[in-house]
């Protein structure tokens, strides 16, 4: 055994310990092997990378981090995105590679769909210590709350970096990605995204700032609409945030936080929302609001304005690196008189900067959901053919 290391020391006996508590002694050990083959560094050259998280807590490494976890569902894309390839990333959880599956990155980063995805258990985001420590990770980036999803890691010896769950405003998002851009060492290419997203939201906000409130349609964005009965997004979520921004106001709003809630049909009937975004988490469609009888009387449904969220290097509904083109689409359906962007020529401009990646026509009708929301009302303006 190597001379610089003791695997026995005052440290690693209460690392073991710590394991032990949560683990078993089968986990137990994984983690001796880990520290054995990954014993603490003794330095490297050139300067440390040091990583402050969302916790404030600073975190070093020898630079280059070569081997990355991301349990945060979109910051596996965000990787991708921010670093060219997949290459550095060695799990992601499984609604990451869900997503993979069924949006654009299977094309755009094909090699992704090998990356391990069971670093999770239960379809949370509790991290499964065994599979984790077989992949001998630099770093694993999970949110911070609840605290024990860090704990659980850092008690096995494991760097964590952690961030904001479930960005509840644009400035909480473009900070998890100025982190995971440092952590990456892409600093500059995480700027040029911030311009894109400061850019966009001036223009926004330019108008909708001024929008009174009884020229806001009344909107109504669903988490869920079949897997686990329906949940629309409340207050202090990044949902209510982009409604708001694009002129919306959001009826859920008043009534409760969060997107776990689940509602009736006379709820639905009592907001009586004028606008419907269903979004891209589940198999929900505008069908589900249209052909269901008990809903045919809300101004919704009678208008047809009942949207699915758009799929394209990740899901439009929650924060992440393509939001910005979340904005455009919800500005242009939330307030169809006061916005005219060229989305299908945004969108090809932007996957061209993101993934260097030349969009065909039928692949952005893909992203932008056509099949379910071809029929609804102002939505052939993104055609291209109006």
């Amino acid at each position: 055994m190597s001379a610089c290391f003791n695997p026995f020391s005052p440290l690693r006996r209460f690392l073991v310990f710590q394991a032990q508590l949560r683990l078993g002694v089968a986990a137990v050990v994984l983690v001796l092997a880990a520290l054995v083959v990954f014993p603490a560094s003794v330095g490297a050259a050139g300067e440390p990378l040091v990583v402050e998280d969302q916790r404030g807590k600073k975190i070093e490494f020898n630079a280059p981090v070569e081997r990355i976890i991301t349990i945060p569902m979109p910051m596996a894309s965000v990787v991708m995105t921010l670093d060219g390839g997949s290459k550095r990333l060695v799990g992601m959880h499984p609604s990451s590679l869900k997503s993979i599956e069924e949006g654009l990155l299977k094309r755009i980063f094909p090699e992704s769909l090998s990356i391990r995805a069971d670093v999770t258990r239960g379809g949370t985001f509790t991290p499964n210590l065994e599979s984790i420590l077989e992949l001998h990770p630099d770093v694993v980036i999970q949110w911070t709350q609840p605290a024990d999803l860090i704990e659980s890691l850092e008690s096995a010896g494991i760097k964590v970096v952690g961030l904001i769950n479930s960005p509840k405003t644009q400035a909480i998002n473009e900070k998890n990605l100025a982190i995971v851009g440092e952590l990456l060492g892409r600093r500059e290419r995480t700027g040029a995204l911030m311009d894109r997203f400061h850019s966009v939201m001036d223009r926004i906000e330019s108008v909708t700032a001024a929008i009174p409130a009884k020229e806001r349609p009344r909107t109504l964005y669903f988490r869920s609409v079949r897997d686990g009965g329906m949940r629309p997004a409340g207050r202090k979520v990044y949902q209510d945030f982009w409604m708001t921004l694009a002129g919306g106001q959001n009826v859920a709003g008043g009534s409760f936080e969060g997107l776990e809630t689940a509602v009736n049909v006379e709820q639905i009937l009592a907001w009586n929302p004028e606008i419907i975004f269903v979004g891209a988490f589940d198999n929900g469609t505008p069908a589900d609001f249209m052909d269901n009888p008990a809903l045919a009387e809300i101004e919704a449904v009678r208008n047809r304005r009942v949207y699915k969220l758009p799929h394209g290097g990740y899901r439009w509904d929650p924060g992440s690196h393509e939001s910005f083109l979340t904005w455009m689409w919800a500005a242009m359906l939330t307030q169809p008189n006061r916005f005219d962007f060229n989305l299908r020529e945004a969108i090809i401009d932007a996957y061209r900067f993101l993934y260097n990646y030349n969009l065909s026509e039928t692949e952005i009708d893909e992203i932008l959901q056509m099949k379910d929301n071809g029929s609804m009302a102002e939505y052939d303006r993104f055609t291209g053919k109006r």
